[in-house]
């Protein structure tokens, strides 16, 4: 890498590469395009024009006002004084309306102790809940893992591997399998595929499989006369989904090929002398087995790692059950007297032991103190903005402890590691964060549930929490199997299931607690991040509740402009036995996927390595020499009303009006565009905000990397859009305004006003990134040092003159990232905001009257 010769050079000098720069021939995608990606130049003198040299001008005092807010801030961040009341520009840059700032001045509540409920549950000779459930003593019911149900969780529940789904002519009730009662596959020659098909031992209680128990490296039954909570004997030696053997035996022994394995794996690579299940070593078993059944891309079965899927680690759980629990894949088997979803509660009367941090010291580096559950009041923590000791803020939100089969068991059921989550055991029990498309839905929840806005008192919440992981749910749970299913026992219409679950999990909440009906939902709180977000949630539950999502699509008359058909909600679904036949859209018609006067379009999770490369984080800043930028998927093999067309239509125009080379506007798939994805928003000026089959988080990547975000969707909010202004940092063109003349647009808007949009966007950015918990806020701190060291690196071969960031630099980084105003805390600001609208006449007078003070 190169630095850049005139440390006059600004950082859009792009937008006139046209002009000022030869025209670089070649093909557009193909070896011109990474030798244009591959210029990699640092950034040492942006400050030349960063404002300008006119000291008198109307560019120039916006570009001074905005220069010494940023600092400001800056400078705030680096200590306590943002922790304040909110008063000047710190922490509420750019907010719309007084939001922020009633949010820190509002009066502080004195801590209580928090109530412990014993009501009783139902018991068998093992104890309450059979031994296997945990008991919710608020309400006296039992919450059942996998496997079983009732009222004692003293009932079988099975989810038996299958070679098929249910359909029209099979009972509602009736879960189809195709095992024998020995758990082994009725006849591998027959036809049918489900990622359950399993050649080995199925654990019917999970449809997962593994090696059967009469191979070296089976799965042993557990002893005769054992409590129903031991599973086996002996785990075994997983059988990973894709080794599915294609030659097999039929009933008489005779070799034959099936329609739904492997063509080259046969049963004797699984199951014989020299098969996956009987050898010991990696070198021993069989390539091809190796391949297919082996952990090469990673053992996808929770809790264990290697090749060979034989090192053991802790199993994920919301807060690791607080210490007080036992984490089976997910659900937490409280121990005795500890309750909730996260074995966070203790049953009145009780005393409160230690928990396993001690026997276990890796928990301590992911595992968070419960505030709500103090017994006194709790030392005031960085972010908390109290200056009371044990103060609380509003908003108080009382989390439901949900049935397991709404939560945790989807975890259970998910069968692959990296997915419905945001963070992961290894080996050796370290702790490393990952990020799928869905992993806010269970990041928010954990981040939750250890907040000091969490009550346990029902009476005093002024918001409600309806933890539903049907995301989950959708991927990769669904259709695996043949349950679980919601409403319409369908895999094919994954809209349907969902709107029946939320239904679901809102009967049960009116079933057991007051608070649903006390207010019609106003004060409950759902969590809608899939790709289309509340547009099929049931209208008896969107007409008031609050929706946090990532789909801002306002239209009341919309369809679903999805291009994958198991998720187009616009299409009927009938079913023989639910809803007396009538057509699952008329849960949902008629109301739409967002109000901006309710809801809240909320950012995607990205873990800090997402954007290590970003100057905000530290990193030395790269020439912005990419005018704009969007990599991903442009439509090339999709339905055309994937992205409304608008991706597919920026990829055509790039290529035709050869984009890259003219302008240096960069619009591709990965395979189009090489190069770090992270380096390359972090060189651009501007990135493309497109739909994707919903929401697509655009936006989060061009904020977190100082990009400023084009965007382009009509009618939609993109994130934190009523509450932020995004118009000071972003640009919005309509769908219609794509054309061939974008460039020019683009290179019309000054530099003076780029820079400017270039300083609000660092006083915001943070409100875009996650940075609660400790696995998070440990590897920012990991990624800030890091960064900070290449620095030396960089000012090491440099001139004496350009060994420091210009102070004028819009993008100063920030060492000390703003816990108490990231993303999770901007949604509990706004959340404080709607007491009003929510609570009740009361609540919202008084706050209204602390407001005032």
């Amino acid at each position: 890498m190169k630095r850049a010769a005139d440390s006059k050079l600004v950082v859009f000098f792009m937008s006139y590469l046209s002009i000022y720069c030869p025209v670089v021939t070649g093909f557009y995608f193909g070896s011109s395009t990474r030798a244009l990606l591959a210029e990699q130049v640092y950034d040492p003198g942006y400050g030349a024009r960063a404002i300008s040299d006119d000291p008198g001008s109307v560019h120039a005092i916006q570009g001074k006002y905005d220069h010494d807010i940023l600092h400001a801030v800056n400078k705030g961040l680096a200590g306590k004084a943002s922790r304040g009341r909110g008063e000047g520009h710190s922490p509420c840059a750019l907010c719309r309306g007084s939001w922020c700032k009633d949010y820190f001045r509002q009066e502080r509540i004195p801590w209580k102790a928090p109530p412990r409920g014993n009501k009783e549950c139902p018991k068998t000779k093992w104890g309450p809940c059979n031994g296997v459930g945990s008991c919710h003593y608020d309400i006296g019911v039992c919450q059942c893992p996998a496997g079983w149900k009732g009222d004692a969780c003293d009932l079988p529940e099975k989810r038996p591997c299958t070679n098929a789904h249910k359909n029209q002519d099979n009972p509602v009730d009736v879960v189809l399998s195709h095992i024998d009662a020995n758990g082994m596959d009725l006849d591998l020659t027959a036809s049918g595929w489900t990622a359950s098909r399993c050649a080995g031992f199925c654990d019917d209680d999970r449809a997962s499989c593994w090696c059967p128990p009469n191979t070296t490296y089976g799965r042993k039954p557990p002893p005769p006369g054992s409590p129903p909570w031991v599973r086996y004997s002996e785990r075994g030696r997983v059988i990973l989904e894709p080794c599915k053997p294609g030659q097999v035996r039929d009933k008489k022994g005779v070799r034959r090929k099936n329609d739904w394995g492997q063509p080259d794996l046969s049963i004797e690579d699984l199951l014989g002398e020299k098969g996956w299940c009987n050898v010991k070593t990696v070198h021993d078993i069989p390539k091809n087995a190796m391949s297919l059944c082996g952990g090469w891309r990673g053992c996808q079965e929770d809790g264990l790692h290697g090749p060979l899927c034989d090192i053991v680690s802790e199993d994920v759980c919301l807060n690791q059950c607080t210490g007080h629990g036992e984490c089976d894949a997910g659900y937490c088997r409280c121990h005795h007297g500890w309750y909730g979803h996260d074995c966070a509660r203790k049953k009145a009367g009780e005393e409160l032991e230690p928990g396993l941090e001690d026997s276990r010291p890796w928990l301590s580096k992911v595992m968070m103190s419960v505030p709500a559950a103090a017994l006194e009041p709790p030392s005031v923590g960085p972010g908390t903005a109290s200056e009371q000791h044990g103060a609380r803020m509003r908003p108080l939100i009382y989390i439901y402890d949900m049935p397991p089969e709404f939560t945790s068991r989807m975890h259970q059921y998910k069968n692959v590691n990296e997915h419905c989550g945001y963070r992961i055991f290894r080996p050796g029990n370290g702790s490393e964060l990952y990020a799928d498309g869905y992993s806010v839905e269970v990041y928010f929840h954990e981040m939750l549930s250890v907040s000091p806005h969490r009550t346990f008192d029902p009476e005093e919440a002024d918001f409600f929490y309806v933890p539903v992981y049907y995301t989950c749910w959708m991927w990769p749970v669904n259709g695996w199997a043949d349950m679980p299913f919601y409403g319409a026992p369908t895999a094919w219409n994954r809209y349907s299931n969902a709107a029946h679950m939320w239904l679901q999990a809102k009967n049960w909440i009116q079933a057991n607690f007051p608070f649903w009906d006390r207010r019609g939902g106003r004060d409950h709180i759902w969590m809608t991040n899939h790709d289309e977000g509340a547009c099929y949630m049931p209208t008896e539950i969107y007409r008031n509740s609050i929706m946090l999502t990532h789909w801002g699509r306002m239209d009341l008359n919309h369809t679903s402009n999805t291009a994958y058909f198991p998720d187009n909600y616009s299409g009927s679904v009938h079913w023989t036995g639910v809803m007396d036949g009538k057509d699952v859209k008329t849960l949902y018609e008629g109301h739409p996927c967002y109000d901006p006067n309710k809801d809240l379009v909320i950012p995607g999770f990205k873990p800090p390595e997402h954007y290590a490369n970003s100057p905000l984080m530290g990193s030395w800043p790269w020439q912005r020499d990419i005018l704009l930028y969007l990599r991903g998927d442009v439509g090339k093999h999709r339905n055309p009303n994937y992205s409304r067309g608008i991706r597919q239509k920026l990829y055509k125009l790039s290529v035709e009006n050869q984009w890259a080379d003219k302008y240096r506007i960069f619009i591709g798939e990965k395979y189009d565009i090489d190069g770090d994805y992270g380096q390359h928003l972090s060189r651009s000026l501007f990135c493309v905000v497109a739909p994707g089959d919903g929401y697509a988080m655009r936006f989060e990547d061009a904020v977190l990397h100082g990009c400023l975000p084009l965007i382009i969707m009509d009618g939609t909010h993109a994130v934190f859009e009523s509450i932020v202004d995004l118009d000071a940092f972003s640009l919005r063109i309509s769908e219609n305004a794509v054309n061939e003349h974008l460039p020019q647009l683009l290179m019309a808007i000054s530099p003076d006003q780029i820079a400017r949009m270039q300083r609000r966007l660092a006083l915001v950015w943070h409100r875009f990134a996650y940075g609660h918990g400790p696995l998070v806020y440990a590897t920012m701190r990991v990624i800030v040092h890091r960064n900070q060291e290449h620095q030396k690196e960089i000012r090491a071969g440099m001139p004496g003159d350009q060994q420091e960031i210009p102070t004028e630099h819009p993008y100063q980084p920030v060492y000390n990232f703003p816990i108490h105003n990231d993303a999770f805390a901007t949604i509990m600001q706004w959340l404080y905001s709607r007491i009003q609208d929510t609570g009740g006449p009361d609540i919202a007078a008084n706050h209204i009257a602390d407001g005032d003070r």
